[in-house]
């Protein structure tokens, strides 16, 4: 069984600065999709608002996000993200709920 790491991530931009996080996104998607244990890693606006973003990431272990974290991608998105986010990002790690 694959104990895989499920995110969603709540991101605020400041207004009139959305176009500086989709483009970050365009921009390391494609990188962070080649990363080893990868699953996902998809950006999605919430319905009627400018500044609100949802990243939905899933991992095949801890140690394959620990790794995306430290990649040099996103050591340089998280040095630039502050200048256009309105606040700091919540993340929120998911887990099965049995039923």
């Amino acid at each position: 069984m694959i104990n895989k790491i499920e995110l969603i991530v709540l991101i605020e931009v400041q207004p009139g600065k959305s176009d500086e996080q989709i483009n970050l996104y365009k921009r390391i998607r494609p990188l962070v999709l080649e990363e080893a244990g990868c699953l996902e890693y998809e950006l999605r606006r919430v319905a009627g608002s400018d500044e609100k973003f949802v990243l939905s990431e899933c991992w095949v272990s801890e140690e394959a996000l620990a790794a995306h974290n430290e990649s040099p991608h996103m050591k340089e998105a998280d040095s630039v993200s502050p200048s256009f986010r309105a606040r700091s990002a919540t993340v929120l790690e998911l887990s099965e709920v049995e039923v």
